[in-house]
């Protein structure tokens, strides 16, 4: 897996798979990311991956029952983009910090995925993909995260269905939407599949490269 990683930099700095790999994970049109409104505010989350039984893994989070937009959630740490932030790198690194107490020197920043429009709490959200040569140790900040999730990707990628999800503010309203399935009772739909399905079509490129040689 150590090849998956020294090639992931050169992969990202080429076109990316972009909005037709992200399309694939939406249940009804949304506005692209060239669509959305100049108010809408800036963010960026942290897509970090790492070594788990010799295959490559993606931290995930379980957002705290708040009542909020995306309340209880399956997300990536990250949030909003703060004056004082460099750039969405900058801000990606600060939010898991506070989120899961992810240290900044432990990880290795080796791109950025396509950015997209988050209609629902209009956001512009930016991925921030890193790598942590060993298992991270974290732990969630309480009032945000109930729990962190490390889930292999040939796992999580292969467990995909249309499932049934409340919408956000209504418990008497669901939608039909495709989601990731890494375990029993926990569904990854929305933005995060989005950004999970382009990682996904880089993955089948490599997979695609390795199997030429």
């Amino acid at each position: 897996m150590q090849d998956f990683f020294k090639w992931l930099p050169q992969r990202l700095s080429q076109p990316l798979p972009g909005e037709p790999a992200q399309l694939r994970m939406i249940h009804v049109r949304r506005p692209k990311l060239s669509e959305a409104p100049p108010e809408a505010r800036k963010s960026a989350v942290l897509v970090l991956l790492h070594t788990q039984n010799n295959l490559p893994a993606v931290v995930l989070i379980k957002r705290t029952v708040d009542g909020s937009v995306h309340s209880g959630q399956i997300a990536f740490p990250g949030g909003r983009q703060e004056d004082t932030d460099i750039d969405f790198t900058d801000t990606a690194l600060r939010e898991a910090y506070e989120e899961i107490a992810l240290k900044r020197d432990s990880v290795h920043v080796l791109g950025q995925l396509t950015g997209l429009y988050i209609p629902v709490s209009n956001f512009v959200v930016y991925p921030v993909l890193a790598f942590s040569a060993s298992s991270p140790l974290l732990f969630p900040y309480d009032a945000e995260v109930s729990r962190i999730l490390h889930v292999p990707l040939p796992e999580l990628f292969s467990r995909k269905e249309s499932v049934s999800v409340p919408v956000s503010g209504n418990s008497k309203m669901n939608l039909q939407v495709p989601a990731y399935l890494p375990e029993q009772d926990t569904i990854v739909w929305g933005a995060t599949a989005m950004i999970l399905a382009e990682l996904e079509a880089i993955w089948d490129e490599y997979l695609s490269l390795k199997n030429l040689f």
